[in-house]
């Protein structure tokens, strides 16, 4: 099945042990329909740079956070946010693309004047 669209605890628990990802405490998901402007994040269009290989987005994205106990796959807390993504973006196939999702704890915003 797609990934729940409720913050519902044990929907999102059943989700995350059918994928057998329970190894990470956290992790955020993003609408699938979504990915075209995640993808713009790592180009000038969509994102500027933060630093090194991370950019971040232009505009804030809503996302679902998913707490959970390392490997037992308990949850702890689902959170609906709304925050500017970090992305670590890599050149794969002449193409600049995401290829990690950094937290933003504090919900840093593009710095406008770099």
């Amino acid at each position: 099945s797609g990934t729940p669209t409720t913050l519902d605890q044990n929907e999102w628990f059943s989700y995350i042990k059918n994928i057998g990802d329970c190894s990470r405490p956290t992790q955020s998901f993003i609408d699938p329909k979504e990915l075209k402007r995640v993808k713009a994040v790592c180009s000038k269009n969509g994102g500027k740079t933060y630093k090194d290989n991370l950019c971040i987005s232009q505009q804030p994205f809503t996302f679902v956070t998913v707490r959970s106990v390392k490997d037992t796959c308990g949850i702890k807390s689902v959170l609906k946010e709304t925050k500017h993504l970090i992305l670590a973006c890599e050149v794969l196939d002449n193409e600049c693309v995401p290829v990690h999702f950094e937290g933003n704890p504090t919900n840093l915003k593009p710095d406008n004047n770099a």
